[in-house]
């Protein structure tokens, strides 16, 4: 009997906390800046084109290779959603093959500091290698203090990857929207 019940509450405690981790990572929103509050320029805002390039090997929040970022604003406070493409383990800790998976994580946008992470599926532009995230940024024009990149996003055109880039003019807040190879 006490073994019955304490499967139950293990169970229930998993159940409990597979919950409350669902609930933690916030969904993207449906349109790049959607939410924002007038502005695409939040105080002391890390730029992509000064974090894309180092961070894969200094946080926790990238699994690999950057696939994608958007500045979104969630519960009043602004935070940078990163895509990267992740190593999957196996049952016994051995890495196994699995392009399609991913790591989805949101950070602060001033620190980078991990606010949730979750996995992700990557879709096929995502796990195509191509121009990395920090030359098509540089690509895009990012460039202090006005043409701020607010989404880098893979996609497919014609069955070729590439990236398609929103940028947010800070003095208008007009978004124009591009793709690079």
């Amino acid at each position: 009997m006490k073994a019955r019940l304490f499967v139950g509450a293990a169970l229930a405690c998993a159940m409990l906390s597979a919950c409350v981790g669902c609930a933690s990572h916030p969904s993207p929103p449906d349109v790049v800046g959607e939410n924002f509050p007038g502005t695409c320029l939040p105080g002391e805002l890390r730029w992509p084109t000064d974090f894309i390039e180092s961070l894969p090997g200094e946080s926790s929040a990238v699994g690999g290779r950057i696939v994608g970022l958007r500045l979104e604003y969630v519960d009043s406070e602004w935070v940078w959603r990163l895509r990267s493409a992740a190593q999957k383990t196996n049952v016994f800790g051995d890495n196994a093959t699995d392009p399609s998976f991913g790591q989805d994580s949101i950070v602060d946008a001033r620190t980078l500091s991990v606010v949730s992470s979750d996995d992700t599926e990557l879709s096929l532009a995502e796990q195509e290698e191509g121009t990395s995230a920090y030359e098509a940024a540089q690509l895009a024009g990012e460039e202090w203090p006005s043409t701020l990149i607010v989404e880098m996003a893979r996609i497919r055109e014609n069955d070729e990857s590439m990236w398609r880039i929103t940028t947010c003019d800070t003095e208008t807040s007009e978004h124009q929207v591009q793709t690079l190879r």
